[in-house]
C-alpha cells in the first residue's frame, strides 16, 4: 500500500508540473480566445501571456498587401490584433489604433516619449510602456482615452506588458540614479494600483518581457540570470545563471513544463518548477528573439540571420533555414495554416512551412524588420524600421450601400422613411451597422432590418428659418469588409409665416378707459382662423381674451391704465404648422378719467361712488338722530353713572361724520387724478 501511496503522489506531481515524454505530445501554450470579430485574438507581444508565439488562426497564403498605414519613426513593437482593430505602438512616441480591414486610423495617443513597448490588450484595455517616460498607459480601446497611467523616474520601460490573472506584470531598468538597476512590478489591471514592486539583485536591470503561467511569472536579466517570481507575492521561486553573465532580453517561452530563452551563444530549455537545464542547443551567436512552440517543436531566430526547428523535449536540430541578415524579430507560427512567419534585417518578412522550414514565400519592406508578426483572421500584422505598419493577406470585399428616403421634401418635425439596402457586391449582407448623420441635423431611429440586407430608418426634419437641402449620409460596416457608404438629400422647408394686422380703436383714450383691439392673421395670403393670440402692454393695462370672429378676424378689449401714458401692446399668434408672427401698436392714455366709463376692478366707477354716498348719509342720518334723543339740561345725572362711551361724546358725530367726508374726497380725488 505505502508503494501504492508514493507511486500515486510521484504520478500527480509529475502531472501537475506538466513534464512531457515525447516530441509528439501536444502543449498548450496558448489561449485561442473567444471567436468574434477577430476570430483569435492577437492579444500581446507573442500571442498571450505564455509568450510561446502560437496561434490557431491561419496565415495568408501569399505575400499580398492587404494595407499600410505610415507612422513618423522606427516600428519596433509588435502588433496586437483584437476586436476588428489592430494595436501598435511607434518610435514616433504615439500609440495607434488601426481598422483591421481597411488601414484607417481609429486613434492615436501621444505620450511625449519614444516607444519601444509591444502593446497588450484586454476587456476592453490597451496597456503599453513609454520608454523614456518611464511610464505604463492603460487606454479605453474603442476611444483612446487614457483610464490610468503609472510610473517611476529614471525607470525606463521597454519590456512588453503581461495581462493575466487581472493583472498586469512589466519589467523596468534604471537610466540614471537610481537605488535599485532594475524593477519588475504588477499592477492591478483596472486600477492600476501597485499590487507588488520586487527589487531584482543590484546588478541586474531588466528589458525582458515577462511569461506568466502556473501561478509563477519568468524573466530574464540583464546579468544572464532567469528569475521565476510567485504571481501573487512577487516572492522568489528560483533564479539560475544558465549561459553566462550576458544579458538576456528576449520573453520566455513556456510550454511543455518548461522555459525556452537563449542567451548570447546558446538556447537553453529550463525546467519550469526547478529553472534546471534540460537541455541547451549551440547557436554559435546571439539569440534575442523569443520562441515560438507548438506539437513538440521550438523555433527560434539568431544573428547568424539562421531560423531554427528544433525538438522540444530533446534539444535536436530538426531543420535550419537562412535569411539574408540578422534575425532580430520573434517567429510567429499559424497552426491553421503550418506556417511560421518571421522578420529579418534583410528587409524580408519570411513564410516557411513548419514542418519543413521551405520557404513559401516572402515579402520586401524598406528596412530591416524587427517587429514580431501578429496572426490573426488569415492575415497578417507587423511593422518595419521604415516606419510602417503592414497587413497582408485577402483584400477585404468592400460592402455596396443605397439609400431612399420616402419623402424628400419635409417641413419641421415631419417624417421620412429611409430605406436602406446593403450588399457585399453580390449578394444581400445581413447584420451590418448603420450610421446616419445629417448635415443640417435633425433626428434618426434606430435602424432596423426588415429582411436581409434591408434596413429602415426614420429621419425626422430639424426646425429651420429657410429653405435648405439636407445632405443624409449612410456608412454600413461589419468586420471582416470595407465599410460602404452612400448619400441622399431631403429639402427641407420653413413653416409658412403668420402675419399679423391690429387697428385699436379708438387709438387715444382717457385713463382706464377700453380700446377695442380689431386684430387680422394671415399666413401671407390666406386668412388663418383658430390662432392662438397673446396680448401684453408694456405700461400695464389689461386684456379680455380674444375673439375668434372667424375667416382670420379676432377681436380683444384693451383697459388702459389709470395714469396717463403711451403705451405699447404686442399681439402675438401662433397655430401648430406656421411660425409665429407679431405685430405692435402704441396708444395714447391721457385726460380725466370718464367716470361714465371708468371702471375699479370691473365695476363701473359711478356705481362705487354712489354706493359710498349712500352709505355715508345713512351713517349721518344716524348719528345725528341719536344726538336728538339724549336730555340737554346740564343738571341731568343719571341715577347710576356710567362710564362714557366714545358714542356719547358730544364731538363724536362730528368727528366720525367729518372724518369719513375727508377719507372718501381724498379717495375720489385719487381715482380722478390717476
Amino acid at each position: 500500500m505505502r508503494r501504492v501511496a508514493v507511486f500515486t503522489i510521484f504520478s500527480l506531481f509529475m502531472l501537475a508540473i506538466g513534464i512531457s515524454g515525447a516530441g509528439t505530445n501536444h502543449p498548450q501554450p496558448y489561449s485561442d480566445g473567444p471567436l468574434g470579430p477577430t476570430d483569435y485574438p492577437w492579444t500581446m507581444f507573442h500571442y498571450d501571456q505564455f509568450r510561446a508565439g502560437t496561434t490557431l488562426a491561419s496565415a495568408p497564403r501569399t505575400n499580398q498587401t492587404m494595407w499600410r498605414f505610415p507612422t513618423g519613426s522606427f516600428v519596433y513593437s509588435s502588433p496586437a490584433v483584437s476586436d476588428g482593430l489592430v494595436f501598435v505602438t511607434s518610435y514616433d512616441r504615439n500609440a495607434y489604433a488601426i481598422d483591421e480591414y481597411s488601414g484607417q486610423q481609429k486613434w492615436s495617443f501621444n505620450t511625449g516619449s519614444v516607444i519601444f513597448s509591444s502593446p497588450a490588450v484586454a476587456n476592453g484595455i490597451v496597456y503599453f510602456a513609454s520608454r523614456n517616460g518611464g511610464i505604463l498607459y492603460a487606454l479605453n480601446e474603442q476611444t483612446g482615452s487614457e483610464i490610468w497611467g503609472r510610473g517611476y523616474l529614471n525607470y525606463f520601460i521597454a519590456s512588453s506588458p503581461a495581462v493575466a490573472d487581472g493583472k498586469v506584470f512589466y519589467s523596468s531598468w534604471c537610466s540614471a540614479s537610481c537605488f535599485q538597476n532594475g524593477q519588475f512590478v504588477a499592477l492591478d489591471a483596472s486600477t492600476g494600483a501597485v499590487v507588488w514592486a520586487n527589487a531584482t539583485l543590484p546588478s541586474a536591470s531588466v528589458s525582458s518581457s515577462p511569461a506568466v503561467h502556473n501561478g509563477r511569472v519568468f524573466f530574464g536579466l540583464d546579468d544572464g540570470s532567469v528569475t521565476a517570481l510567485n504571481e501573487t507575492t512577487g516572492k522568489a521561486m528560483w533564479r539560475v545563471v544558465p549561459g553566462g553573465a550576458v544579458a538576456i532580453r528576449n520573453a520566455p517561452a513556456i510550454a511543455y513544463g518548461r522555459v525556452y530563452v537563449g542567451t548570447a551563444t546558446r538556447f537553453f530549455a529550463l525546467d519550469e518548477i526547478t529553472g534546471a537545464t534540460d537541455w541547451s542547443f549551440n547557436t554559435g551567436n546571439a539569440n534575442s528573439t523569443s520562441a515560438a512552440v507548438s506539437n513538440g517543436v521550438v523555433y527560434f531566430g539568431t544573428g547568424k540571420g539562421n531560423i531554427y526547428a528544433v525538438n522540444a523535449t530533446t534539444g535536436l536540430q530538426k531543420w535550419v533555414a537562412t535569411t539574408g541578415a540578422a534575425v532580430s524579430s520573434s517567429p510567429a507560427l499559424s497552426l491553421g495554416s503550418n506556417m511560421i512567419l518571421v522578420g529579418s534585417n534583410d528587409h524580408y518578412l519570411y513564410a516557411l512551412n513548419a514542418t519543413s522550414g521551405v520557404r513559401l514565400w516572402r515579402y520586401l519592406t524598406a528596412a530591416p524588420i524587427w517587429s514580431s508578426p501578429a496572426i490573426a483572421d488569415g492575415r497578417a500584422f507587423f511593422g518595419s524600421d521604415d516606419y510602417n505598419v503592414y497587413a497582408l493577406g485577402v483584400v477585404a470585399p468592400s460592402l455596396q450601400a443605397s439609400v431612399f428616403p420616402s419623402t424628400t421634401s419635409l417641413k419641421p418635425g415631419e417624417i421620412s422613411t429611409l430605406t436602406i439596402t446593403v450588399t457585399n457586391g453580390s449578394a444581400p449582407q445581413a447584420g451590418v451597422t448603420l450610421s446616419l448623420t445629417s448635415s443640417v441635423g435633425g433626428g434618426f431611429t434606430q435602424p432596423v432590418m426588415g429582411s436581409p440586407g434591408l434596413y429602415y430608418s426614420n429621419f425626422t426634419a430639424p426646425l429651420v428659418s429657410s429653405t435648405v437641402s439636407t445632405l443624409i449620409q449612410v456608412v454600413a460596416s461589419e468586420n471582416g469588409f470595407l465599410s460602404g457608404s452612400a448619400q441622399t438629400s431631403i429639402t427641407l422647408t420653413p413653416f409658412p409665416p403668420l402675419t399679423v394686422a391690429a387697428a385699436p380703436t379708438p387709438t387715444s383714450i382717457t385713463p382706464g378707459g377700453e380700446i377695442v383691439l380689431m386684430i387680422r392673421v394671415t399666413n401671407g395670403t390666406s386668412p388663418v382662423k383658430g390662432a392662438a393670440i397673446f396680448l401684453s402692454s408694456s405700461g400695464g393695462g389689461s386684456f379680455s381674451t380674444a375673439t375668434d370672429g372667424g375667416n382670420g378676424n379676432y377681436t380683444a378689449i384693451y383697459t388702459t391704465p389709470l395714469q396717463a401714458s403711451s403705451p405699447t401692446v404686442t399681439i402675438q399668434a401662433s397655430k401648430p404648422g406656421f411660425s409665429s408672427g407679431q405685430n405692435t401698436v402704441t396708444v395714447t392714455v391721457n385726460g380725466i378719467p370718464n367716470l361714465t366709463n371708468l371702471k375699479v376692478s370691473g365695476i363701473p366707477a359711478l356705481f362705487l361712488i354712489a354706493g359710498l354716498a349712500l352709505l355715508f348719509l345713512v351713517v349721518l342720518i344716524a348719528l345725528v338722530s341719536r344726538r336728538k334723543s339724549e336730555p340737554t339740561s346740564p343738571y341731568y345725572r343719571p341715577v347710576e353713572a356710567e362710564p362714557p362711551s366714545y358714542a356719547s361724546r358730544p364731538d363724536f358725530g362730528e368727528s366720525l361724520s367729518s372724518r369719513f367726508l375727508a377719507g372718501l374726497f381724498t379717495g375720489l380725488a385719487a381715482i380722478g387724478g390717476s
